[in-house]
């Protein structure tokens, strides 16, 4: 329809003051949410805002080209005009890169684009203010009867189609970034970019059809069209929110929770259910009838559901093909803010199916289900095997989460690929998985788990140093309670902890073993030698795994007290005087306070304190005889002795190792407890053999 000026003219007011008010107005919509935009203090807040002050500015400059009144000040406000639409183009294509997170290729490639963007444009608003001058790509010509606002209209030149041609590149760029975005989207989440180029689309179209004069409106519409899109934009961006979207996100949360859901409407009827608890009740996958929660409540035979108005939990048991599996079910009225009645909601967990997401190894929770019902059957002996995966952390540091989760996950595979069927495999808390096997003794468990480290490390392709730490305990009858053997399993692990050099740690033992060789004439090779023969000889004595990790430590940290002993005692070649004889003495009890500051090496304390008792109670500090003296602390004083025996001291020579052997004989029943001798010289003659 063509433009009839009197159609304009309202009580007076021309269409060229609506025109200038209607601009002014855009501007101060774009720029009133430019600043609210601003106050959101996000990279992404920041870029909009920019567009939403460079909206701003278009409106402005456009109302100038309809005031102005000379040729000089229309040439000026025309060519300002256009300099503001090439930012406004340049900042829709950094919001549209934001706006759709677009990655464009590598780092130099994206550097060089933005350089020659930049470039173009400020080279693109050199030549406009240029022209101002010298009309080289634009000229006017006053036309007093148009019926446009503007009455100084330009004519282009053939150098004004080179701004065109960068403009629509910049335009182009900005329709392949979101056409990327809506086609690599899934389609639930594509409407608030559609929604963006159909604006796009609008705009492009008024632009089009004013230059091309199919429009006959007094004004570029387009230009309106540029502030008062603001607070959509500003909602499509921040404050988006689709409908269908969080309809579609809600179903397939329920979809996909791993527990069976069903929610009822406020007259009583199901609502909604998901593939959980159609799996446990197929009647519910009946569309035609509609099933009241009464009937379903009958269906699933719901005892213990004491009333429907009120919240409670209650257990629930599937009587079903495979047997009975028990639900935790939460069942809960549902009320809107006023405390008025919507519904109600069951959900309904079933235990002994949880798993971890990360290894798919039972939860903590199925765990101690699953071991409930072992325990029922006395398939006993029940061997419980906690383990960890040392220098995860280090890997996580080194190489990201996802090194480390995929190390994680080739430790559950392994356990799930050598432990027996049937065994119960779990990953409790900090990173500990653990296995209970069924009627397996420990050396069993010892042999398998060996097998898995060996292969765990061959796998490790980080060139860190990593590998799996494992404690073990055995549950003989009901006397020891899941929770005892995990807690015991636990202990050892980390008992072992200490003495691997991969784990983070080890570093505390380094530093007092360090401490410790740099006070005495003890060297790493007599405790080395010291912990391998501890621990052969609490082999051949069916020791728990929990008592040989902590024989390992004592092994090494027996005579750790000696650090606070003085070096002119410490180190005296002759005889020590009384005096001195009972400083020396002080170095269990030193040892013992050492130790008990220190949560990880606490277990060893009672040890270190005794381990220089006498069997025929002679001994210090507290005097103890026979079997009143720890275990462990008998074990490591034979042992100890009998390696200072064979080795070079400063006060004395190596004895051969048959005069050792007579030595201990002597001493056996005085010193050292004689059925532990017996049993220490038969693994020695094994070695010798």
């Amino acid at each position: 329809m063509w433009y009839n000026k009197k159609q304009y003219d309202i009580n007076g007011v021309t269409f060229m003051t609506l025109s200038y008010a209607l601009c002014g107005l855009a501007a101060f919509c774009a720029f009133v949410y430019a600043i609210i935009t601003y106050k959101r203090k996000t990279h992404l807040a920041f870029v909009t805002g920019n567009m939403f002050m460079a909206a701003c500015a278009v409106n402005l400059t456009y109302m100038a080209r309809i005031r102005v009144h000379t040729y000089f000040s229309a040439s000026l406000a025309t060519s300002v005009y256009f300099v503001c639409l090439d930012f406004l183009v340049l900042s829709m294509v950094y919001y549209m890169i934001e706006f759709t997170r677009s990655k464009i290729g590598n780092p130099r490639f994206k550097r060089a684009l933005v350089c020659a963007i930049y470039l173009l444009t400020f080279a693109d608003a050199a030549v406009l203010i240029f022209n101002v001058f010298h009309e080289v790509i634009l000229r006017y010509q006053h036309q007093a009867d148009s019926i446009y606002a503007i009455k100084y209209m330009f004519r282009s030149l053939p150098g004004f189609y080179l701004h065109l041609a960068f403009v629509y590149l910049l335009v182009v760029m900005i329709f392949i970034i979101l056409i990327r975005k809506i086609v690599s989207v899934p389609k639930m989440y594509r409407a608030r970019y559609v929604n963006t180029l159909l604006a796009l689309c609008v705009i492009g179209l008024l632009t089009i059809f004013y230059m091309l004069g199919t429009l006959k409106l007094p004004m570029d519409a387009a230009v309106l069209v540029y502030g008062f899109v603001c607070p959509l934009v500003y909602r499509n961006t921040f404050d988006y929110s689709s409908k269908g979207m969080l309809n579609t996100t809600r179903k397939m949360v329920m979809e996909y929770m791993g527990m069976p859901v069903i929610l009822f409407d406020y007259e009583g009827y199901v609502a909604d259910t998901n593939r959980d608890m159609r799996a446990l009740f197929p009647a519910l996958g009946d569309q035609v009838n509609r099933i009241s929660m009464t009937d379903f409540l009958q269906i699933g035979a719901f005892r213990d559901l004491q009333s429907v108005d009120t919240d409670q939990t209650f257990v629930w048991e599937n009587q079903g093909s495979t047997g009975a599996r028990s639900y935790h079910c939460v069942f809960s009225c549902l009320k809107d803010e006023k405390g008025h009645d919507i519904g109600h909601l069951l959900l309904m967990k079933n235990q002994e199916t949880e798993r971890d997401m990360l290894t798919q190894l039972y939860s903590k929770n199925s765990f101690y289900s699953e071991m409930d019902k072992v325990l029922t059957q006395d398939a006993y002996p029940v061997t419980v095997v906690v383990c960890n995966a040392n220098g995860i952390g280090l890997v996580n540091d080194v190489y990201g989460w996802k090194k480390g989760n995929e190390l994680l996950r080739k430790a559950a595979d392994l356990l799930r690929e050598n432990l027996p069927p049937g065994t119960v495999l779990a990953r409790l808390a900090d990173g500990d998985m653990a296995a209970a096997l069924t009627q397996m003794e420990q050396e069993y468990a010892v042999r398998a788990f060996e097998n898995i480290k060996e292969q765990y490390g061959e796998a490790n392709d980080t060139g860190i140093d990593t590998d799996i730490e494992y404690g073990i305990a055995v549950i003989r009858d009901r006397n020891k309670s899941v929770d005892d053997a995990i807690r015991e399993a636990s202990e050892s692990m980390r008992t072992k902890k200490l003495m691997n050099q991969s784990s983070r740690t080890s570093s505390l033992l380094d530093s007092l073993t360090q401490t410790l060789t740099e006070s005495d004439y003890e060297t790493e090779e007599h405790v080395e030698r010291t912990r391998e023969m501890a621990i052969r000889l609490g082999k051949a004595l069916n020791l728990t795994d929990g008592d040989l990790g902590k024989l390992a430590l004592l092994a090494v940290l027996h005579d750790i007290g000696k650090i606070a002993i003085p070096h002119s005692i410490l180190l005296k070649p002759g005889k020590l005087t009384d005096a001195e004889w009972e400083i020396m003495k002080t170095h269990t009890e030193k040892g013992y306070r050492i130790v008990s500051a220190t949560k990880e090496l606490r277990p060893i304390g009672e040890y270190i304190l005794h381990h220089h008792e006498r069997w025929d109670g002679g001994g210090y500090p507290g005097g103890l005889a026979g079997d009143e003296i720890p275990l462990l602390s008998r074990i490591i004083t034979v042992v100890d002795s009998h390696d200072v025996m064979v080795h070079d001291r400063p006060y004395h020579k190596a004895m051969s190792g048959a005069d050792a052997e007579a030595e201990l004989r002597r001493c056996a029943g005085s010193q050292f407890d004689p059925k532990l001798v017996e049993v220490f010289l038969e693994v020695l003659g094994e070695e010798a053999s």
